[in-house]
């Protein structure tokens, strides 16, 4: 009836990562926030290739593995603290937000599961087999922890946030009987506001889900850019927003991430 939510193993960490931790307790203070605009073509023509094989392949898709990768090169920020110690996540699982109405106003979400190791077809039909039992209203896992919150009154919510995070993470014990998806929040969440129109926007981190970094995209459009010529060039270019846990990553690990990532989104296909 009971197991692990997360599978888990401890690691040492450098006593400025303890510093980092006593100096922030939870997760609801440690944000840090970056941006910058990515050369989106690569993962246009990527798109496009999958496409004249008959694969829809989205942007968010692209990234979900991206980021992925990435995340191998720098497992530090692929992990939970817990009790004062750090445990770093066996796997790399991201987390997709999905609209569940046509409006948008109802949002739900996917893991995709051990992300750096699928091909990206692979992740192209499990997005759209999963978003499309999420709109035809079969998904379980997360519809049901939907309907609880729903039931309980808005004051009682934050404890019950609260509790389940502490629950699910901190004792690292998940059963059915909570309502709640087993490790429902995965190694990092990516989102597209590009898709609602919007250029880009910063994501709050969510405490409770113990998820270290979410990745916000915004819309791709052509933008003026200086080349290494020294001319001004239009190029299709997406805002690219971070934002993560101080007490897993440092600007020295930022950057390792971030090179990672322009190394894969420059030819994903």
């Amino acid at each position: 009836m009971f197991k692990k939510n997360v599978n888990l193993k401890h690691i040492s960490v450098s006593p400025w990562r303890k510093l980092a931790m006593g100096t922030w307790r939870n997760a609801k203070d440690p944000s840090v926030y970056g941006s910058m605009d990515i050369e989106a073509q690569g993962i246009m023509d990527c798109i496009e290739s999958y496409k004249a094989k008959g694969i829809r392949l989205t942007p968010t898709a692209v990234v979900a593995k991206a980021i992925a990768v990435a995340m191998k090169e720098v497992p530090s920020i692929n992990c939970i603290i817990r009790f004062g110690r750090f445990y770093q996540r066996e796997k790399i699982d991201i987390f997709l937000q999905v609209a569940a109405d046509q409006d948008g106003e109802d949002l739900s979400g996917m893991v995709i599961r051990d992300c750096d190791n699928k091909p990206l077809e692979s992740i192209a039909t499990e997005i759209k087999a999963k978003a499309q039992k999420i709109r035809d209203k079969e998904e379980k896992e997360y519809s049901e922890g939907k309907k609880n919150m729903k039931l309980l009154p808005g004051i009682f919510l934050p404890f019950l946030i609260d509790f389940l995070g502490f629950v699910l993470y901190s004792l690292n014990i998940w059963t059915p009987l909570l309502g709640a998806p087993r490790d429902g929040f995965g190694s990092a969440m990516v989102t597209s506001v590009g898709m609602l129109g919007l250029d880009g926007g910063f994501p709050p981190l969510v405490p409770y889900s113990r998820c270290p970094i979410l990745v916000a995209l915004g819309r791709i459009q052509q933008k003026p850019v200086v080349n290494d010529d020294g001319e001004i060039v239009a190029k299709l270019m997406v805002p690219f927003s971070v934002t993560f846990d101080h007490r897993l990553l440092d600007g020295v690990g930022a950057a390792k991430l971030m090179k990672a990532l322009l190394k894969y989104l420059k030819d994903p296909y």
